[in-house]
């Protein structure tokens, strides 16, 4: 398995394979569903940002500043994502929440759309709360619902 810093054409082989219930909730909040707008909105989000996979790339992740001590972070996969998941959700939880806390993050949040029950087990997994819902949040009215990690 590997976990390296984003490329373009990896990232751009998880957004035109992406599972399903991803792309829903991605496209969701976006006013185009355009895979090259989504690379390149994926690569703007900077250093704090990877992806891993086996001969194929599988998932990207990675957490953007929204200000000072309050990051967004996302995450998308393939279909595979079962097969490095718990690799994955190592990572996550021993270097990236870790790096952010050390570096003045107090507040860490992700949204996730009613019924991806996937994702919303996993944020679980990852330590995350589910702090509220968005009511009619997407562009077609879909409720969403904000997970937090707050520094110990």
């Amino acid at each position: 398995m590997f976990i390296e810093p984003l490329s373009a054409p990896k990232v751009r082989h998880i957004v035109t394979h992406m599972r399903e219930w991803d792309h829903r909730e991605i496209f969701a909040t976006s006013f185009s569903e355009d895979p090259d707008g989504m690379v390149e909105s994926v690569m703007s989000t900077g250093a704090v940002s990877w992806v891993a996979g086996l001969k194929e790339p599988i998932a990207t992740w990675g957490a953007a500043p929204c200000w000072p001590g309050v990051w967004s972070l996302w995450m998308f996969a393939t279909d595979d994502f079962r097969q490095i998941g718990l690799s994955v959700t190592k990572f996550i939880r021993r270097t990236m929440i870790p790096t952010l806390w050390a570096d003045g993050a107090h507040r860490l949040e992700c949204r996730s759309m009613e019924g991806h029950v996937e994702a919303q087990r996993w944020l679980g997994a990852l330590g995350a709360q589910r702090e509220c819902t968005l009511k009619r949040y997407g562009k077609n009215g879909d409720d969403f619902h904000i997970y937090t990690w707050e520094r110990p």
